[in-house]
């Protein structure tokens, strides 16, 4: 069981209710336990907002399931599984990612995974950055390492809280596209 108490609507002051409608997050834990500093929930809301507005959806989902391979963050894994699907990340590039193998990827796209996976584990070198340099452009260098050392802290808060998975068991890092529809319910 979660270390913080995960927060009802009602636990909350009206102000920030808009915050968990459907259009906006929805009932996932991790907001739940945020809600007990609303101010700051919604400023990181803000500020990961403003990351994710930088990027792809399809690269932002593919950087977050980088960092959470990386650290082994079966929770960030879990969750990104399901919101990453409808962002055009199919099973194939998350039995990829969670098989620590990027070679399936497009250039482009396995030197945007290999900076994430060097920017999470604090291991860039020269040779990392500018193959990244060779494919995007400075800004959004600047938002991918952000958005990593986003999720990177966000792993260890998770971890230190204990929060629980939604939805039941751990989905796994290779699953299948029939554990995928059956654990979310297609």
């Amino acid at each position: 069981m979660t270390r913080l108490d995960l927060l009802d609507i009602d636990e909350i002051p009206d102000t920030y209710h808009y915050l968990f409608t459907d259009d906006y997050l929805g009932d996932r834990h991790i907001f739940r336990v945020w809600a007990h500093n609303p101010e700051i929930l919604e400023a990181t809301l803000e500020y990961l907002n403003t990351l994710y507005d930088q990027l792809t959806p399809r690269t932002k989902e593919l950087v977050i399931l980088t960092v959470a391979r990386t650290h082994r963050a079966e929770y960030e894994w879990h969750q990104h599984v399901d919101i990453a699907r409808p962002k055009g990340v199919d099973t194939v590039d998350m039995r990829a990612i969670g098989g620590d193998d990027l070679s399936v990827f497009p250039d482009a796209e396995y030197v945007l995974l290999q900076y994430a996976r060097a920017v999470a584990e604090g291991s860039v070198t020269d040779q990392i950055h500018d193959a990244l340099a060779a494919v995007y452009d400075p800004g959004d260098i600047v938002a991918i390492g952000l958005l990593v050392d986003f999720y990177v802290g966000l792993c260890h808060y998770v971890a230190s809280v204990d929060l629980p998975f939604e939805g039941g068991d751990f989905v796994g890092w290779t699953p299948s596209d029939e554990r995928i529809d059956e654990f979310f319910g297609e």
